[in-house]
C-alpha cells in the first residue's frame, strides 16, 4: 500500500511553521483554510510504514466511521481540532477543523488532547481549553453529528477545572459493557507543583453532563513515571478494566506508557512496574495513547518524536501504531517500529 505524503514539498515548510506542541504544552495555531491536503506517494515510497502520519500530529485518536477511519488530535495546522481520514489505517489525508468555533470563555488555538465518542446518535467531543480567569486549562465538550465534526460547543463554563489542583486536562470517555459512562482525566498538578492524579467521574447516559462525585485512581509513585501521569485510556476485555496512560516528561525520550488493571471502571487500580511502551531507536518519548480495533483485533495509536528531533516542531510528534495483545490482566504492545503491525 501506498502512503499519502502530508503536502507538496513547497507548502510544508509554511504549515509546518505555523504547527505547534500543543497537548501537555504549546500555543495557538494560525487561522485555518479548513482544505484537505494531500498529495500522491513517490514512487520510492511502496510500502506502508510508521509514523503512519509524519507530521505534527500530537494526542491521536483513531475512530471508525462506517467503512472508514478518522483520526482527531491536538492543535496544529491552523486547526483547534486536527483531523485527518484512511480508509486502510496506512494511508492517511488531511481534514478541515473539528472543532471551528470555540466557546466565548475560552482562547482559538488553545485546543489540547480531544477525545470523542458516540452517544446515541451524537458524538461528544471532551477536549482541554484555556479558561480566561484565572489562566489554567480546564475540560470543555462540544457535539456533533459525525466523529469528525464540525463540533458545536455551547457551554458557558468548563465542564471540569480543578482551580485548587492547577487545573484539569486530557478527558477520556469511556463506556463499559453494561452501558454506563464514565469520564477520565488529570488535574494538572505539575504546572503547580503539586501531585497528578487520574480520577474518574460517572457520566449522564447522553455524556454531556457529570454524575456523582469524582475519584482519584492513581498517581505518579513510580520511578519511571517522574513528576507526572496523565493522558488516562481505558480499555474493557474480558471483564479486566484496562487503564493505560503516560508518564514522566512529554518532551524528552523518557516520556513512556504505562498500564493499570481493575475489576471495576472506578478501581482500585493496580499498576504494572514498568511501562508498555518506550522509545525504540526510531521513535523517541511515544506516549498519549488511545486504543481502537479492527476486524477483531486492538492496535494503539499514539505520537513520538523522531530520535534526531526531540521537542522540535518539524516534524513534531508523528503518528504511529502498535497492536496490542491481551492474557488476563497481562497486556503486550509491540514497540515503536516502522513496519506497520501485520495485516494493515
Amino acid at each position: 500500500m501506498r502512503r499519502a505524503r502530508t503536502l507538496t514539498h513547497a507548502a510544508t515548510g509554511a504549515v509546518l511553521a505555523a504547527a505547534l506542541l500543543g497537548g501537555c504544552g504549546g500555543a495557538g495555531p494560525a487561522p485555518t483554510t479548513g482544505e484537505t491536503v494531500t498529495t500522491p506517494a513517490t514512487a520510492a515510497e511502496q510500502t506502508a510504514t510508521n509514523p503512519v502520519w509524519p507530521s505534527n500530529f500530537p494526542d491521536p485518536q483513531v475512530i471508525r466511521d462506517g467503512e472508514r477511519w478518522v483520526a482527531i488530535a491536538t492543535n496544529g495546522n491552523g486547526m483547534n481540532v486536527q483531523t485527518l481520514h484512511s480508509d486502510d489505517l496506512a494511508t492517511w489525508t488531511q481534514g478541515s477543523d473539528a472543532l471551528p468555533q470555540l466557546p466565548a470563555w475560552s482562547t482559538k488555538g488553545k485546543v489540547w488532547a480531544p477525545e470523542a465518542h458516540r452517544f446515541g446518535d451524537k458524538w461528544v467531543l471532551y477536549y482541554t481549553t484555556m479558561a480566561p480567569d484565572p489562566a489554567i486549562q480546564c475540560i470543555s465538550l462540544a457535539v456533533a453529528d459525525k466523529p469528525d465534526g464540525p463540533y458545536r460547543d455551547t457551554s458557558t463554563k468548563p465542564l471540569v477545572c480543578e482551580q485548587d489542583q492547577g487545573g484539569s486536562i486530557d478527558a477520556s470517555p469511556f463506556v463499559a459493557a453494561d452501558g454506563t459512562a464514565y469520564l477520565y482525566w488529570k488535574n494538572d498538578g505539575n504546572a503547580v507543583g503539586m501531585d497528578t492524579w487520574i480520577s474518574v467521574q460517572r457520566l449522564s447516559a447522553d455524556g454531556l453532563h457529570l454524575e456523582g462525585t469524582p475519584k482519584r485512581l492513581i498517581r505518579q509513585d513510580l520511578p519511571w513515571e517522574g513528576q507526572l501521569v496523565e493522558a488516562p485510556f481505558v480499555w474493557e476485555r474480558d471483564g479486566v478494566f484496562h487503564l493505560f496512560y503516560s508518564a514522566n516528561d512529554y518532551g524528552s525520550d523518557k516520556y513512556a506508557v504505562g498500564h493499570a488493571t481493575a475489576s471495576s471502571p472506578t478501581g482500585p487500580f493496580t499498576k504494572d512496574p514498568d511501562p508498555v511502551l518506550t522509545s525504540t531507536a526510531v521513535a523517541a518519548g511515544p506516549g498519549h495513547c488511545a486504543l481502537f480495533e479492527k476486524d477483531g483485533r486492538v492496535f494503539m495509536v499514539y505520537h513520538a518524536w523522531s530520535p534526531d528531533a526531540i521537542g522540535d516542531e518539524v516534524p513534531g510528534r508523528t503518528m504511529w501504531l502498535s497492536e496490542v495483545t491481551f492474557d488476563g490482566a497481562k497486556v503486550s504492545v509491540t514497540p515503536p517500529s516502522t513496519q506497520l503491525p501485520k495485516g494493515l
